[in-house]
Parts: C-alpha cells; structure tokens; sequence
C-alpha cells in the first residue's frame, strides 16, 4: 500500500475508535477488502482512489458526524494530489444508502466498487450481527409484530429514526433486502445474491421461532414480488 493509503487507515482507526453501532473500524476494515477483491475483477478501477475512498467512506457519514469535512481536510493534510483528493471525496459523496438509494446510477467506475463493496457489509451474517448492534445502540427494538414495514420510504422517512415501525426486522425490509438490485458491479452481484438468500433464512428461522405465521407469508410474498 502507498504512504497515504496507510496514513489513511490510521486517520479512519481514530475516527472511528469507540464506535459499538456497526461503523467501527472492523467495519472499514471489511469494506476495504471487499473492495479491493471487486476492484481486482474491475480493470479499469484506479486501486488507490478505490482504497482511499473505502476506507474514508464513513469518517463524514451523517450518523457520525456533527458536520465536519474530515475526509477533505485529512485529504489536503495528507497532501494528496488535488486531482486523487477530488476523485476520492467524488466516491465518498456519492455513496451510501441514504444518498444513492435502491437503484444507485454512478459517474465513475470506483463509485460503483466502493459503493459494493459497502452494501456488502451490510448483508449477510455481518449484516444481521451489525443491524443489531447499530439497534442495541440507538435503543431501537428488536422487532413489533404489530408494525410492518412501509414500503417505498422516502429519505427523509428513512433517515428519521422516530418514526411509526422503526425496529430491527424492518430494517431488513427497508433496506436490507434491496440492496442486492443496488450492486452495480459482476463481482458485487455475485456475493450478494449468497448474503442475500442467507439474511432471507435468518428472517424465515427468526419468524418461526417467535411463531408470527402472517410475517412469514408477508417475508415470502415480499421476496416473490421483488425477484
């Protein structure tokens, strides 16, 4: 790795050193290897900005953050070349559920790489493990069997955490399980269709064992209609 790749690793540890809701520095961590694994099936990926990008996509996340640009200003700290500082904040702008939503169109290729390999990590057992740590947290409840999820939820509905049905399960619902039609990469499809099917046999086993039968046909009617 370059000199300011690893300046940056040791930037975003401290960022994010004491964080319990998902967005520790395991998880940049994660995401940079999905993303260097996707960048190795993408030719025409610039690694670097690809690695920057991964591993400061968080430092500025609205969750996080009170407001600050610390990816730019660690970027011109780090003196790095206004044109690799530009491409870099182009990939951490862009990306993130909340911004791009369901059906993300990128302008650049380290766009869609980063952006993979980010939703990624937000599936599968990792993905479970991290919705219930971000839940524990931010005192969210695990699950109300009374309040299905609202689908087609505007950004602004999904940012506010106040709302009528915000509890773990439907975060699977409201986010989670659209995110495989979010990949825009071979390499990204690919792993998420296999973390995809999984969090679908997490939530089959998680309404058995509570017995919510009308979850169940709701969880196989949702996944019917969004093949």
């Amino acid at each position: 790795m370059s000199g300011i790749v690893e300046k940056a690793l040791i930037f975003a540890k401290v960022c994010h050193d004491g964080d319990s809701s998902g967005h520790d520095f395991e998880h940049i961590r994660r995401v940079l290897t999905n993303a260097e694994k996707i960048a190795a099936e993408t030719s025409e990926a610039d690694v670097e900005i690809v690695r920057l990008a991964a591993i400061l996509h968080d430092v500025d996340d609205y969750k996080l953050n009170n407001g600050e640009a610390r990816a730019d200003g660690f970027l011109r700290e780090a003196g790095a070349a206004d044109d690799v500082r530009e491409k870099v904040l182009a990939v951490t702008n862009a990306i993130g559920f909340s911004k791009s939503g369901s059906r993300p169109q990128f302008e650049m290729i380290e766009q869609a790489v980063v952006s993979d390999a980010d939703k990624l990590d937000a599936m599968g057992a990792v993905g479970v493990c991290r919705t219930v740590m971000y839940s524990a947290a931010t005192g969210r409840k695990l699950f109300d069997e009374a309040e299905f999820p609202k689908e087609n939820l505007t950004a602004a509905e999904y940012k506010d955490k106040s709302r009528a049905g915000n509890h773990s399960i439907n975060h699977f619902f409201d986010k989670l399980l659209k995110l495989k039609g979010a990949m825009r990469t071979a390499a990204g499809k690919r792993e998420a269709e296999r973390r995809h099917a999984f969090m679908a046999e997490f939530l089959q086993e998680f309404f058995a064992e509570v017995r919510v039968p009308e979850w169940q046909a709701y969880l196989e009617d949702y996944l019917e209609r969004t093949k």
